[in-house]
């Protein structure tokens, strides 16, 4: 059985991951629509013309803009009887809400962030969370507001947009209709039943209170959107502008994507183009109110809160409150946002210093550049800055990976970008852009603390893509810019902007080519630790001491590494290959032990970016796998013989008695031998072995012994002689320690002339020893695939399984071994395997496969 949420289904699941995708795909072939009539070199003069002061000054209204959103937590803290400082009020909002901005304009991420800030400061977290729900719902109360007056006054600028005007009016009532829906839940009884009942209830003067802060949150965002026209030389009317936010923030919003990304731009910016606006001037503003309202309040928000935003532990919290449930928000996304954000915030970095790369200098530079500089360094610069910015967006991957390497080589890439930006055409902007983004990674440097490899990677493709769209634009900016110029790659001058830009393109296509062959998804290699005959020693002493399951003795074998939890109450075996940590059977140890130690695993492994596997897991712990965040997958299921009512007497157990009596007439012998064994005794057993193995191309691995001298002598054998006294067969005992439960055997082996009916004979010699020495069970071994997916609910792996079972047994005697176990009338447990949610599982069937065969060159040679 295959678990996973209840509610979710893999076409829900596929749903929910591509609808965003597909979006951003619509919206981007949109943006290219519209870019065909937008003049670049335009843009660039617009842009290149605003003074420094100005941009200081939007770049104060943005922080001034984000900072009023703090008065959601003054009311909030009010509301919900929170002492707080104002201050504190005031340093919550900016960090939750400039963060918020970037990651989610619904206002879940920025909940999350309230709540991890709230409880740090020893606030109960219930009431933060109830803390960050009334803030969270309160948001969106300004814009609905807003929407109400557009649709009532429906300005002739609605009619002037490229969509239906239906369409725009069902937008807006959409939004118009949550003022007075939250209203009533919050301020009356009504609806107030099953999660809805967790909306904080407000009075009259509160509701008042919230929504007049929204109001102006969003009315200074607008505001600061007029700003950024007038700042490019536009003068439109402020109410054509609020008419045309609204519409936009409300399209937006409704997209759920992060900052209504393409969405708001495309809406906005076909209005006032609509309107009269030229359309290069609309962009410019839009690019003036994305580095006001966004990037700036974002950087205040990293180094206001770089610990807090990079140990985020809150989303198992925030799940389970039923506000959050009621946004359906995935807030997973609040763990480690801060890693995520400077991540980000560096590929963007890279990505600004190869479009400066790619524009033209402008002549005033260019003439000072001429003065201080020569040639060859302007040259040799520009080189450099399209190489530094591609590389800037690989290492974006290591980062995003906590990567200590990928910190002291981002740091250093953008610091020598900024020093190449300088030289290659007096780019202010961006060196200072990437000084700020080395300082902040210098500032969070304490976070990246995994070692490792960044070209030894698994699941870069999406980095790969991201260089490889970073290479595409690069290109088309120089083709919209130099369409027609002079494209001799051997002319080198200071005006030479064309020739140069050629270099470069080549220079940054044999740059994508390295960096992807580089970072092209490889398993990392994950070093383990195998104990030697000390360690097994001691290892013999802890499960003594601290019990074992019928996996325990395995490890005896020397070819599993070891991993106890730092109290030492609990122990895992595990094995690795590709980039999974195998860890085989449950852990041993307390279930308050055995649970620490899947959640330190899982930590172990994922430090590693190796994935976290449990193979043949016991359905008593299922739920430990479960709060863990593993899914489930069934394997099989494991024959047990009930030793407490097992009996030879009775009609039933005529075939046992005549298996005994058969042996008794081929005058076979049972005997336990307990270790040490001599060499005699080994030299026969050796000969069984190799006659059972026979054209085997070799002994099974990892969840099955093999025949080794120094791993047989850690454990009593059972052997069967004929009368003369000839070794016919024998069975490794797998010894119990610390309990008297399970009597389990590993290895069994027999002539192939040996008698028929030996092996029956010896199991049940050796249910009679179990027996007698006070075990409760006697283990037969697993029946792969049997009771999988035999239920009409099951999951498409499972019912691939269930065929693998009923008609796979000419590669597997699935059915066979089966009815073997069956004749013993043995009671059935399933047993499973756990996996991170994420992972393919017929891959990793194919990797545990590999594992138990010996490896993928041992299936290869056979």
């Amino acid at each position: 059985m295959a678990t996973d949420s209840p509610a979710t289904t893999p076409l829900l699941v596929t749903l929910r991951r591509s609808a965003p995708l597909l979006l951003i795909v619509v919206i981007a072939a949109l943006l290219l629509i519209e870019a065909r009539h937008v003049d670049l070199r335009e843009i660039q003069r617009t842009l290149a013309a605003v003074a420094r002061w100005k941009l200081a000054g939007l770049g104060i209204g943005g922080l001034i803009a984000v900072a009023a959103m703090a008065l959601y937590d003054i009311l909030a803290a009010h509301t919900i009887g929170i002492q707080r400082r104002i201050v504190d009020g005031l340093r919550t909002g900016v960090l939750a809400s400039g963060v918020n901005n970037v990651a989610s304009l619904s206002g879940i991420t920025g909940s999350g962030l309230r709540v991890l800030l709230l409880v740090r400061t020893g606030i109960d977290s219930a009431q933060a969370v109830r803390y960050a729900g009334l803030v969270a719902l309160a948001s969106p109360l300004g814009l609905s507001v807003l929407a109400w007056v557009v649709l009532l006054t429906e300005p002739r600028l609605l009619h002037a947009a490229p969509v239906p005007i239906w369409a725009i009016r069902a937008a807006l009532a959409v939004l118009a209709a949550y003022l007075p829906g939250y209203l009533l839940l919050a301020m009356t009884p009504l609806f107030r039943r099953g999660r809805l009942a967790a909306v904080e209830r407000l009075t009259p003067i509160q509701a008042s209170g919230f929504v007049a802060a929204s109001v102006v949150e969003w009315l200074l965002a607008a505001g600061l959107f007029w700003l950024c026209l007038f700042c490019v030389g536009q003068t439109v009317a402020p109410t054509a502008v609020v008419a045309a936010f609204v519409l936009a923030a409300t399209l937006g919003m409704l997209s759920f994507l992060p900052g209504g990304l393409g969405v708001f731009d495309v809406t906005l910016g076909a209005l006032l183009v609509a309107r009269g606006t030229p359309s290069s001037a609309v962009v410019a503003a839009l690019v003036l109110y994305r580095y006001a309202y966004y990037l700036v309040p974002l950087i205040a928000a990293l180094f206001l809160g770089s610990q807090e935003l990079t140990t985020s532990r809150m989303a198992d919290t925030l799940r389970r409150h039923p506000v959050v449930n009621l946004m359906q928000w995935p807030l997973a996304r609040a763990v480690d946002l801060g890693i995520r954000l400077l991540s980000w915030l560096t590929a963007s970095a890279g990505i600004v210093l190869l479009a400066g790369a790619a524009f033209p200098n402008l002549l005033s530079h260019t003439r000072v550049l001429r003065d201080w500089l020569p040639l060859t360094a302007v040259e040799a610069t520009h080189m450099a800055s399209v190489v530094v910015g591609l590389t800037l967006v690989a290492a974006a991957r290591g980062l995003s990976l906590r990567l200590t390497r990928a910190l002291w080589l981002a740091i250093g890439l953008l610091i020598a970008g900024a020093a190449f930006g300088l030289m290659r055409g007096l780019d202010y902007g961006t060196s200072i852009l990437l000084l700020v983004v080395a300082a902040l990674l210098w500032a969070s440097r304490t976070s990246f603390d995994q070692q490792g490899s960044l070209g030894r990677q698994l699941g870069a493709w999406q980095w790969t893509l991201a260089l490889i769209a970073a290479l595409v634009a690069y290109l088309i900016i120089g083709q919209t810019f130099y369409n027609g110029g002079s494209f001799d790659p051997f002319r080198f001058a200071f005006g030479a902007h064309e020739p140069r830009f050629l270099r470069g393109a080549l220079v940054a296509t044999i740059s994508v080519i390295v960096l992807v062959i580089w970072t092209w998804p490889r398993w990392p290699r994950p070093t383990l630790q195998l104990p030697d005959r000390a360690a097994l020693d001691d290892l013999a002493s802890w499960l003594e001491a601290h019990g074992s399951n019928g996996y325990s003795h395995l490890m005896m074998l020397g070819d599993k590494a070891l991993f106890h939890t730092r109290d030492n109450t609990a122990m895992i075996g595990y094995a690795a290959i590709r980039n999974r940590l195998i860890a085989l059977g449950d852990p041993v140890g307390t279930v308050d032990a055995r649970k620490r130690a899947i959640n330190a695993f899982r930590q172990f492994a994922e430090a590693q970016q190796c994935t976290p596997v449990f193979y043949q897991i016991e359905p008593d712990n299922l739920s430990l796998y479960l709060d863990n965040g593993f899914s489930l997958f069934k394997l099989g299921e494991i024959a047990r013989v009930d030793l407490v009512n097992f009996s030879m007497t009775g009609k039933a157990n005529d075939d046992k008695r005549g298996a005994l009596n058969r042996g008794k007439r081929l005058g076979l012998s049972y005997e336990r031998i307990e270790p040490p064994f001599d060499a005699a005794l080994m030299a026969e057993l050796k000969t069984v072995s190799d006659d059972w193995l026979g054209e085997k191309p070799a002994e099974k691995a990892f969840s099955l012994g093999r025949f080794d001298v120094d791993y047989l002598q850690r454990a009593p054998l059972a052997v069967v002689r004929n009368a003369d006294g000839a070794l016919l067969a024998f069975a490794s005992i797998l010894p119990s320690y610390g309990h008297r439960i399970e009597y389990s055997i590993d290895l069994m082996r027999h002539l192939a002339d040996a008698p028929s009916g030996t092996m029956d004979y010896l199991f049940l010699r050796l249910m009679q020893d179990a027996q007698g020495l006070g075990y409760q069970w006697f283990s037969l071994g697993m029946a792969p695939l049997a009771g999988v997916g035999d239920t009409p609910w099951a999951s498409t792996a499972e019912q691939l399984a269930r065929l693998a079972f009923e008609h796979g047994n000419r590669f597997y005697n699935y059915k066979g071994l089966k009815a073997f176990k069956d004749k013993w009338k043995p009671v059935w447990h399933s047993m499973y395997l756990a996996y991170p949610p994420d992972t393919r599982l017929s891959a990793l069937q194919l990797d545990i496969a590999a594992l138990v065969a010996g490896g993928y060159r041992r299936i290869v040679a056979s």
